[in-house]
């Protein structure tokens, strides 16, 4: 099949548009490319046109026109309908590399680095650029691109991790050629209703999400062993998974797809699926996997930890020790047998609740301690789950009593009833709804009384800070007004935020290359001033190889691991270099150093939002490297209060 790429599009619409011909010089210099690659285009297009009975005549008086054709609108639908085929951007041009060679791993073949590069119509340079960012990504399944024999490249590495990344690749990038030629000649419908009926009769219940990943898993076990691409397992590896409910599972499900869908899969991929079932969520944990009473130890010295480090006591509530306890003994396995797990909520975790990460991170560290047993950031994300549940719960973030408000609303009996519900359904017993009023009902001395006014009628003769709009139909924008003007921490002012920066911290025009340098720099020149001690300084690098501190919109926010150390200072050090370096996944131009001590830990992710908020609402990072002045930073940063 030939490869077309977005300019053989541009190509066939100047060629459509010019019925009469265009010449070739005109092609080049509009396309900006040389005749040389007009006419290896030309060549190329031909070759995808010939199914069509299209044509392309050239001459020297005419240039470049179609010769025969018969309805064009439909050559163009069904020739360029392939989105992967358009390949505009170093993202897709990625995405089809790893897709090309995974496809190759079912056939055992490989592809020279100019074949891959023609194909995708790209230099051999940017091919090469592009297959660094590859291996990069392959790296985290423990995959690697090896050179075969001078004949080309490949992907080497374990089977069950090389079907991991099949996996991950179907669900992350959801590509449908991709899905058709990994799948063909499979009913993963009928394979579906399979998996369903014996997790039924089993009753055994996964979330929907672990139900599809589990179909997967098993849909390309199939194809797999089609091309006897097996898995294998040690003898006390595979002791240890006969044992488990779930083996029983597995059994059970391949036993069905024989009788079913007729095809005969070995003991291995019993095993293999068993894997997958013990590394899948469960609503209910009926399996024994980990010893229960070790993983309800270690739930104990996890909140004992968060206590120590950040003075936040969680050990009187049982729905957080219960789920912790219920995910632990589920992630603990998954570790246990390699199985790793996606969390499409991470990016959202780690930037909109990161005080709960950062007690994600403390349970990585107590579990890497005592079971030596290393928690990726995927596993971290969905243990702060938990703790953000907890913090909501016991109202870490809120004032102690519930804030009196009065609800003004103008409509009937029905339409109030209904906002004074809304309001509760999303502020539950934060607010305490103290009575609906009409707008003529409302006097100074009812404010008086009440902590704040929800009205959707403007209040005449009335002024109050404590008065708040909302529309009659409860609006996000209404609720984001109410966290803000209600909730906001009266801790956190103007004076003692600013007090986190200082302009001896406030660095400027630096070269570094890597963000290993940006942190040395940053975390030396802390401990030369006496804010920050050297075994914080350390934990920064921790605390980073655990998970990105970059966040987009070219900035990071490294930061400490929590700390009992009582001589810490809060501050923030900022620092501008010329030029962005990648810091991970994202290209990163300004680093904000956050520290925190011990005594102010409450104070902890309300700084850490409003950088997020000043980085990402406000454009921050834009007024930083335009204006790169402190004075000016710190006015507009404070704008945000």
């Amino acid at each position: 099949m030939v490869k077309i790429n977005k300019r053989s599009r541009q190509i066939f619409n100047m060629l459509k548009n010019n019925p009469k011909g265009i010449a070739g010089s005109q092609l080049s210099q509009q396309l900006g490319v040389s005749s040389r690659t007009i006419r290896s285009d030309m060549k190329l297009l031909q070759e995808a046109l010939v199914p069509y009975g299209v044509e392309i005549a050239s001459s020297p008086s005419k240039g470049y026109r179609f010769g025969s054709f018969k309805d064009l609108n439909m050559v163009e639908h069904n020739l360029f309908q392939d989105s992967e085929n358009n390949l505009e951007n170093s993202q897709q041009r990625i995405n089809y590399i790893i897709g090309r060679l995974l496809e190759n791993t079912f056939l055992d073949v490989v592809i020279t680095q100019s074949d891959l590069a023609d194909e995708m119509f790209v230099s051999l340079s940017t091919l090469k650029s592009h297959l660094n960012e590859v291996k990069a990504i392959l790296k985290k399944y423990d995959l690697e691109i090896v050179q075969y024999k001078n004949k080309g490249i490949k992907i080497n590495g374990d089977e069950v991790k090389l079907r991991y990344c099949i996996s991950e690749y179907l669900n992350i990038r959801n590509i449908g050629v991709f899905h058709q030629k990994i799948f063909t000649n499979i009913n993963l419908l009928s394979l579906d209703k399979i998996i369903k009926n014996v997790l039924s009769k089993k009753k055994l219940q996964l979330p929907d999400d672990a139900k599809e990943n589990l179909c997967i898993h098993t849909a390309i076990a199939i194809q797999r062993a089609k091309y006897n691409k097996n898995v294998t397992y040690p003898a006390s590896l595979a002791n240890k998974i006969e044992n488990t409910f779930e083996y029983t599972v597995a059994k059970e499900i391949v036993e069905q797809i024989y009788h079913q869908i007729k095809v005969d899969l070995s003991c291995a991929e019993v095993y293999y699926i068993a894997q997958c079932l013990l590394a899948s969520k469960k609503i209910f944990d009926i399996g024994e996997t980990k010893d229960k009473a070790h993983v309800k130890k270690l739930v104990n010295v996890i909140l004992k930890e968060i206590y120590d480090k950040l003075s936040i006591d969680f050990t009187n509530d049982e729905f957080l020790m219960d789920g912790l306890a219920l995910h632990l003994n589920i992630a603990l396995t998954r570790v246990q047998f390699q199985m790793n797990i996606r969390n499409e909520l991470l990016e959202t975790i780690k930037n909109d609740y990161p005080l709960a990460f950062q007690m994600g991170v403390i349970a990585g560290k107590v579990v890497e301690k005592y079971d030596n047993i290393k928690i990726n950031e995927n596993e971290i994300g969905y243990i702060a789950l938990h703790f953000g549940a907890a913090i909501s719960r016991n109202g870490i973030k809120e004032t102690l009593r519930s804030k009196k408000i009065i609800i003004v609303c103008s409509s009937g009996l029905g339409m109030s009833v209904l906002l004074k519900a809304k309001i509760e359904e999303y502020f539950h017993n934060r607010l305490n709804i103290v009575k609906i009023l009409p707008g003529y009902e409302v006097t100074e001395d009812v404010i008086t009384d009440v902590d704040f006014v929800l009205t959707t009628i403007p209040l005449k003769n009335i002024q109050s800070d404590k008065i708040i709009r909302i529309n009659r139909m409860l609006q996000k924008e209404d609720i984001a007004e109410i966290e803000n003007r209600i909730f906001k921490d009266v801790a956190v002012e103007i004076e003692e935020i600013t007090t986190f920066f200082s302009e001896d911290n406030f660095y400027l025009d630096k070269d570094f290359a890597t963000k290993q340098e940006c942190i040395e720099f940053l975390t030396d020149e802390a401990v030369k001033k006496g804010l920050m001690s050297k075994s914080s300084a350390k934990s920064v690098f921790e605390r980073e190889h655990i998970s990105s501190t970059s966040i987009g919109d070219l900035a990071a926010i490294p930061h400490p691991l929590p700390s009992n150390n009582e001589q810490e200072t809060s501050f923030v050090s900022v620092l501008i270099l010329n030029k962005p370096i990648m810091w991970d996944d994202f290209l990163v131009q300004v680093v904000f150093l956050l520290n925190v001590e011990k005594s102010k830990t409450n104070l902890w992710e309300s700084i850490f939002l409003k950088l997020y908020n000043y980085i990402k609402e406000r454009k921050g990072i834009d007024f930083l490297l335009k204006n790169k002045s402190y004075k000016k930073f710190i006015e507009d940063f404070t704008k945000l209060f």
